[in-house]
């Protein structure tokens, strides 16, 4: 018993003695990290904080980074991007012993003095260049997926095999990563490697392969499943030109083997073109009796070649080996079949009527006026559509059945096919004329023609048509179709264009037309011809005062609203007599001559 408390003694005695010290040593200490902190392997006890930092050194501490394929890298830490922060870290040293008080201080100080403390250190971590390390291993160790691939080279099909690619997780990496940088010493690290497989395998490419063998075993036939009488056909494309088309490419995953779209368009689109028909309207004439239409001419439907779905029909059979493929066409219905009633068009009653007289035409002209009106005869205009008047009058030749008579060519009135066409064209712009529909092209003649004033009409009430330069068109504005019919009177020589369909209640008011005073042609012209008789003298043509004409016209619709105002304007030019002589004839003094007798 003694004994013990003789040891007691002597302890406290130390510990009074050591505290003592401390507390002489107290004004020493006070800026002074407490002995015995260290931080990791850095001793740090005893210094000042201005001396401490220099005794700091950075952490130890490596990370090998393992790859595939036995690859391995180690970096250390300021690589990656690791580095230690002094001040935080001796703030934090520094609080050892200091943050208490009194005996509390006194008890720290002495368990820091007989035991010490190892302290982590603050570390500052540069995340950025970390993954900036991690990227560039990556770029040792990723490959790219090589798809299997077919392609045609020097005519021959290439077959190159798939290959499986690879791709470091790098976040992965980095979760890994960060508590270890908390730790001195060296660690390793698995990396992450996954595997990128390729969009076309093997199998897939053999596969492709096999179909592109089929596609070029033999030349390819293109068929009419039901063809017309005089259709062309069939069309052929040679294995070499199958080889140009042929196109190899991958879809979602797929290797597509096919002819090129492109390229097979522009093969068929002569083939389209000889086989285009449009779509033929019937002819109608309406009975004002039983307010009926009758068709007189037949409706046709029309076809049209299918490029996308010929195109793809191609493909797809050539794909199963089959090298004799049916072309894809479309039909097209008239607008206006044979079946259409009059209720359904709203045809309903007599709308317009327009005429002219032809009478003491020659036998050529009145043939021309009769074969020009029949190919207006029955055609219908739907509400909103433009009337073209050389459109439907087609060509004007000899084949086509036309006569040769005269007509009007720059200065001159000569012999030329059709002539007399013009009376039907002005027939037509009378019709629409008085329908009050909108006109939106008319040309008026040269010079006055004598035609174009018989029954009453003055001069200016004419129109004229040159195709394809001078055309006369219309616009049925009315809410419904428009019938035209043709007629022709031989007692009166009377041409009439009638329009039938349904009232709107639209007005028209004609105004005019109105002339000034005739203007005087020039002195007549005398042509010399040596084949002529001698004393031989030939009338070409009467001359024709000029003048200058207006015809206006207002239409209103059945709110009495001005729908329409037009004013035609003409001015026919002085138009000059023209003979022809022979020798010894001597033309009138005052006369303008043309080539006159050597």
């Amino acid at each position: 018993m003694k004994r013990f408390v003789f040891v007691a003694l002597i302890i406290v005695g130390l510990m009074l003695l050591l505290g003592g010290v401390l507390v002489v040593l107290g004004p020493y200490l006070e800026p002074r990290i407490i002995p015995g902190v260290w931080i990791w392997d850095d001793a740090v006890g005893g210094l000042t904080t201005v001396a401490a930092p220099a005794a700091l050194t950075e952490p130890d501490l490596w990370i090998t980074f393992l790859g595939p394929d036995g690859q391995h890298w180690t970096l250390a830490a300021e690589e990656l991007g690791l580095s230690l922060a002094p001040a935080p870290t001796l703030v934090q040293a520094y609080q050892l012993g200091h943050t208490e008080e009194g005996v509390a201080a006194l008890m720290a100080r002495l368990a820091l003095l007989h035991e010490g403390v190892v302290l982590p250190p603050v570390l500052a971590w540069d995340r950025a260049q970390a993954v900036a390390q991690l990227h560039a291993l990556a770029a040792q160790i990723e490959s790219v997926p090589q798809d299997a691939d077919l392609r045609f080279e020097n005519g021959e099909l290439v077959l190159t095999a798939a290959c499986t690619g690879r791709r470091l997780n790098v976040e992965a990496a980095l979760t890994q990563l960060e508590p270890l940088l908390r730790l001195p010493g060296s660690r390793e690290i698995a990396l992450l490697v996954e595997e990128l497989p390729p969009q076309t395998d093997d199998a897939e490419a053999t596969q492709a392969l096999d179909v592109a063998q089929r596609i070029l075993t033999e030349s390819l036939k293109l068929l009419l499943r039901n063809p017309h009488e005089g259709d062309p056909g069939p069309w052929t494309l040679s294995v070499d030109s199958l080889a140009q088309m042929l196109t190899i490419y991958v879809d979602a995953g797929q290797i597509e083997i096919g002819l090129d779209e492109v390229a097979l368009q522009e093969f068929l689109l002569p083939l389209a073109k000889a086989l285009h028909q449009e779509p033929l309207n019937a002819r109608f004439h309406f009975d004002e009796t039983t307010r009926q239409l009758t068709p007189v001419q037949a409706s046709q439907i029309g076809r049209e070649l299918d490029l996308p779905a010929t195109v793809a029909r191609i493909n797809e059979q050539l794909r199963a080996g089959q090298h004799q493929v049916s072309l894809v066409l479309r039909e097209t219905a008239p607008a206006y079949p044979a079946t259409a009633t009059a209720e359904e068009l709203s045809i309903m009653e007599l709308v317009a009527v327009g005429e002219s007289y032809f009478g003491g035409s020659s036998s050529a002209r009145d043939h021309n006026i009769r074969l020009g009106a029949s190919q207006f005869d029955g055609i219908i205009i739907g509400p909103g559509e433009t009337f073209s008047f050389n459109e439907f009058l087609g060509e004007v030749t000899l084949e086509e059945g036309y006569d040769e008579s005269y007509v009007i060519v720059g200065d001159r009135t000569l012999l030329g096919v059709g002539g007399g066409i013009c009376q039907v064209a002005t027939t037509a712009f009378r019709v629409a004329f008085y329908s009050g529909c909108e006109i939106v092209e008319r040309w008026p003649h040269a010079y006055r023609v004598g035609y174009y004033e018989l029954g009453g009409y003055g001069p200016g009430f004419d129109a004229t048509i040159y195709s394809p330069l001078l055309d006369f068109r219309f616009v049925n504005d009315y809410p419904t179709p428009l019938l035209i019919e043709t007629a022709v009177q031989p007692a009166t020589a009377r041409l009439q264009f009638l329009f039938y369909g349904q009232a709107d209640g639209r007005e028209v008011e004609q105004i005019g037309p109105t002339w000034g005073e005739p203007e005087p042609p020039g002195p007549p012209v005398y042509e010399y011809d040596p084949e002529l008789p001698v004393g031989t003298v030939e009338k070409l043509e009467n001359s024709h005062a000029g003048l200058r004409a207006v015809l206006e016209r207002v239409v209103r619709d059945a709110g009495g609203n001005i729908w329409h105002e037009d004013r035609f304007q003409s001015h026919f030019v002085p138009w000059v007599a023209r003979y022809r002589y022979g020798p010894g004839f001597t033309p009138p003094p005052g006369a303008e001559i043309v080539g006159g007798e050597p």
